[in-house]
């Protein structure tokens, strides 16, 4: 009695390790499966860097760029390229200590890269009454090649979700840069307004 209590056991001891085994080992194929994935989706998102060399040179020569785009969108741009950022900001550099704004703005406020944005360069746009969160934004061609730069750098970044956002937002970017004719005479298109605006089809909108 003991004896066959006993090779019971062990036969399902065997069994419950065999199967731990297989789990484990089906475990660990489906992580391999997920890091190709994601390696193979970092890959594709990040430009090769021929192509974003080329952009970065087309960027250098624009004099400068209107942008609009949402606060958020741009905040996430600009903290990467400058090392930070606020929604509500409308300048990079400190306001007069009289100015409304001058609470937002404090002493430890630095930026890695300094974005020269002095007041009148970002406007928040009206939508009716109430704000939408819609801005412009005055950019230089150096400001174009820092946006391009950190956020070509962030599209290889391992955080799937940080380099798919980078990876579009570097496209809009390039597609912007991809229009300019360098035998163009110089001059006609300055200050061009490029909306970050994306939307769906009026088919598919209920009204």
């Amino acid at each position: 009695m003991f004896k066959t209590w006993r090779e019971e056991y062990r036969a399902n001891q065997a069994a419950r390790r065999q199967i731990e085994l297989e789990q484990w080992e089906q475990e660990k194929r489906w992580r391999e499966e997920d890091r190709a994935a994601r390696q193979k989706a970092i890959a594709e998102n990040s430009a090769d860097l021929a192509v974003h060399n080329k952009n970065v040179k087309a960027g250098a020569s624009v004099s400068y760029l209107t942008l609009v785009c949402h606060e958020d969108t741009w905040t996430f741009m600009a903290t990467r390229a400058f090392g930070q950022w606020k929604p509500e900001w409308t300048q990079s550099v400190k306001p007069p200590i009289t100015s409304s704004w001058a609470p937002t703005w404090t002493e430890q406020t630095t930026f890695t890269v300094d974005p020269n944005l002095p007041e009148g360069r970002i406007k928040k746009l009206p939508n009716g009454t109430a704000r939408n969160g819609m801005q412009q934004v005055l950019l230089s061609g150096h400001n174009l090649t820092q946006l391009l730069s950190s956020l070509h750098e962030g599209s290889k970044e391992e955080d799937i979700a940080t380099s798919a956002r980078c990876s579009r937002l570097y496209g809009k970017l390039a597609e912007f840069v991809s229009l300019i004719d360098p035998d163009a005479e110089a001059g006609q298109t300055t200050g061009v307004t490029y909306r970050i605006d994306d939307s769906l089809d009026v088919a598919h909108v209920t009204r």
